[in-house]
């Protein structure tokens, strides 16, 4: 017969079940007063068995003190002393005997302890209500390791970490998942993988709930995988070295630049400046969507995921530029302010207006076109803000050094 004491307790277990749809509830509170330990006489004289508190509504509340000064629910560390089929006895130290009955060494299961412990093994367990017939103080470890894997979630929650569990069922609604009490994962929060496929596997998951009292923890497998996947772009960034040349492959063209997506799966930028060892007007000209470039590492900040890459790559061209160099060109462009030209090793510059001709033109067509071939002679290299002028007329003034 049911103690009436515990009819509350199994009451609000049935009401978390109800209002959760059996998603993230723990089974049913296991009795778990210790069947008659080992030699425990069970005439009518012996104490009436008493339910183990907590299996599925979080922590009990705590009962009268039992003998050595602890309490029922209290959570003790003890050595093992002897071993048998149906209990383990532990050392509690002060004197004080423990012991551990078969039914309650692992949640819902009752096993030969012979092949679960040994002698000199550390056991952790939860102090029941009362003692056997030997005066040893009766404990259960699946009870602790209960009370052990809320605060685990109720700490993890907190903290935002990480924990571990293993795939015990899968159903449309989500995931049922053993973190040392029954967690459930939502079918949104379980990621893109097939559900029945991760079945008795171990994931690693996120607490995004947790109530005790009402046996209740939500945790999120996806939040899990982006945690992990932002720690290993940070790592992968923090790796790269400013002057390293990575693949990229162009995703998006922007204003500014271009989006890439380099190797291990980093995204990154291309500025305007950096699309070329000279200026661009639209990044456009350069790259399209698709293309894949070789691209020299700029700068990273893996702390922001940042990743800035350059497409100027090898030796500055205008370095080996000087003012007073003569070079022949070809016309590219003409603007009202000039005409941009190229010179034979790929080269750009400007050729204003006023040096295209020894007498005033208003636009530079009215002496060149595209495609036209001049020669240039250098007047001015900025290699700061890429600009590089000539001019025609220089270029053609015979002086006493080109006689000579």
């Amino acid at each position: 017969m049911t103690d009436p004491a515990d009819q509350p307790a199994a009451e609000e277990a049935a009401t978390a079940e109800a209002a959760t749809a059996g998603l993230a509830e723990e089974p049913p509170a296991e009795q778990v007063a210790e069947e008659p330990a080992a030699e425990e006489p069970a005439d009518g004289d012996t104490e009436a068995p008493a339910a183990e508190p907590g299996a599925g509504i979080g922590a009990p509340i705590p009962s009268a003190a039992t003998t050595g000064g602890l309490n029922s629910g209290d959570i003790v560390s003890g050595i093992v002393q002897s071993v048998e089929r149906r209990e383990v006895e532990l050392d509690l130290g002060s004197g004080r005997v423990g012991v551990i009955g078969s039914r309650h060494w692992a949640a819902g299961l009752e096993v030969d302890l012979t092949g679960e412990a040994q002698v000199g093994d550390t056991v952790e367990a939860a102090v029941l209500v009362r003692e056997d017939h030997k005066q040893r103080i009766v404990l259960s470890r699946s009870w602790g390791r209960q009370q052990r894997a809320w605060e685990l979630a109720e700490g993890a929650r907190k903290n935002g970490e990480i924990i571990s569990g293993t795939v015990t069922d899968a159903v449309a609604a989500g995931l049922t998942v053993d973190i040392g009490i029954r967690a459930f994962v939502p079918a949104s929060m379980a990621g893109d993988d097939d559900l029945e496929a991760l079945v008795g596997t171990e994931v690693e998951c996120k607490v995004t709930e947790v109530n005790r009292l009402k046996g209740r923890c939500i945790l999120s497998r996806k939040a899990a995988l982006r945690t992990r996947d932002r720690q290993a772009t940070r790592k992968r960034l923090s790796e790269l070295s400013p002057g390293e040349t990575i693949r990229a492959r162009v995703t998006k063209i922007e204003d500014f630049g271009a989006l890439v997506l380099a190797e291990g799966n980093l995204r990154g930028r291309i500025r305007r400046s950096e699309l070329s060892w000279f200026r661009v007007r639209r990044p456009g000209d350069v790259v399209s969507v698709g293309d894949e470039v070789d691209a020299v590492v700029v700068h990273t900040a893996p702390a922001k995921f940042n990743l800035d890459l350059s497409l100027r790559t090898g030796e500055d061209p205008l370095k080996s530029i000087r003012p007073g160099e003569r070079h022949q060109a070809t016309v590219a462009a003409l603007a009202p302010f000039g005409a941009f030209v190229t010179l034979s090793d790929g080269i750009e510059g400007l050729v204003p207006t006023a040096e295209l001709a020894e007498h005033p033109i208003r636009h530079p067509r009215e002496v060149v076109v595209p495609g036209d071939s001049v020669l240039t002679e250098v007047t001015k290299v900025d290699r700061q803000r890429r600009d590089l002028e000539l001019s025609v007329n220089l270029a053609v003034l015979v002086r006493p050094a080109d006689q000579a």
